[in-house]
């Protein structure tokens, strides 16, 4: 599912923690999305690719090798049984916030026994955004199919944050990370930004690399 090409070039900033994030999507569909110093998703052409930084060295493989080692990673790691995949979950709309002078619908999504929100999301139908937006529906429904073992059956989780996701393009999000939306730019991006990655390495390599033990800082 590969975002919509964009009207004309946009990026929008996100923090993310204590970390940015930026979302660049060209008039050709052509993104990259990227924290730096951690990852990189980037998509040329029809060929996407992700980026890691491990103990200061980038490794790099195709996405669909990634996403296919995190369900295998996943199946190994996770828990039998488990809130993850007993609990139900119901999305509830709350009221309109506007985020960085755009407006969005707020949606929480929360245990069905009234438990404190697993998830609060407030998302735009701002078509400047749109084809930010499909990055993020892309990349979050792969990864929420990687982690699909820690859900067990239970995919209703799983299928109400694709279905926010879906509505717009998302300017707040409050959960694990709380990631919100700083700026947009309308300026024309370098091509140089969707470069492919120079070595690719198959998923034993990868793995591999971002296993290796980190080295000591050296002392001064």
């Amino acid at each position: 599912m590969a975002p919509l090409p964009a009207a004309a070039d946009v990026t929008a900033t996100y923090s993310i923690g204590k970390a940015q994030l930026t979302v660049e999507v060209d008039d050709s569909g052509d993104y990259r999305a990227e924290v730096p110093g951690a990852f990189a998703l980037v998509r040329r052409g029809g060929d996407e690719f992700i980026m890691i930084t491990h103990d200061g060295k980038v490794s790099a493989t195709r996405s669909d090798v990634f996403f296919a080692l995190l369900k295998t990673k996943a199946a190994k790691n996770a828990p039998t049984g488990g809130p993850g995949a007993t609990t139900r979950f119901v999305t509830t709309q709350g009221k309109d916030e506007v985020v960085a002078g755009r407006k969005g619908s707020n949606w929480q999504i929360a245990p069905e026994a009234q438990g404190p929100a697993a998830l609060v999301l407030v998302v735009s139908a701002d078509p400047q955004l749109a084809p930010v937006g499909g990055v993020f529906q892309s990349g979050i429904a792969r990864a929420l199919d990687g982690f699909a073992p820690f859900f067990g059956n239970n995919m209703s989780f799983r299928d109400q944050i694709v279905a926010v996701f879906a509505k717009g393009t998302v300017l707040r999000l409050a959960g694990p990370e709380n990631i919100v939306l700083q700026n947009v730019s309308g300026n024309e991006i370098d091509a140089g930004r969707f470069a492919s990655p120079t070595e690719l390495l198959d998923s034993a390599a990868f793995d591999a690399a971002l296993s290796e033990p980190a080295q000591p800082a050296a002392r001064p």
